[in-house]
């Protein structure tokens, strides 16, 4: 099957840009973000812990993670490094 040639489509069209995102290569803002998270991790190996939560206890921690723009996992772990000095 041979290959159609659509020339420019993409030029005028605007809903192509979200498409196009995903596919350009990351910013710089985006690099050192990855690269703070990633030294995070090299401080201490971490592990996994299965832990049990009411749902209206997790609920309540995603509202508040997201108003305060944290994960659930870093409220849980901080509350722990508050409360037991660790």
């Amino acid at each position: 099957m041979a290959k159609k040639d659509l020339g420019n489509i993409e030029q005028d069209n605007k809903n192509l840009s979200g498409v196009s995102a995903l596919f350009s290569p990351e910013t710089d803002a985006v690099k050192t973000a990855k690269g703070k998270k990633e030294n995070f991790l090299e401080e201490e190996e971490t592990t996994t812990y299965p832990l049990r939560l009411k749902k209206s206890s997790l609920k309540a921690l995603k509202m508040l993670g997201v108003e305060r723009g944290v994960t659930v996992k870093e409220l849980i772990l901080n509350s722990i490094y508050k409360e037991y000095n660790i």
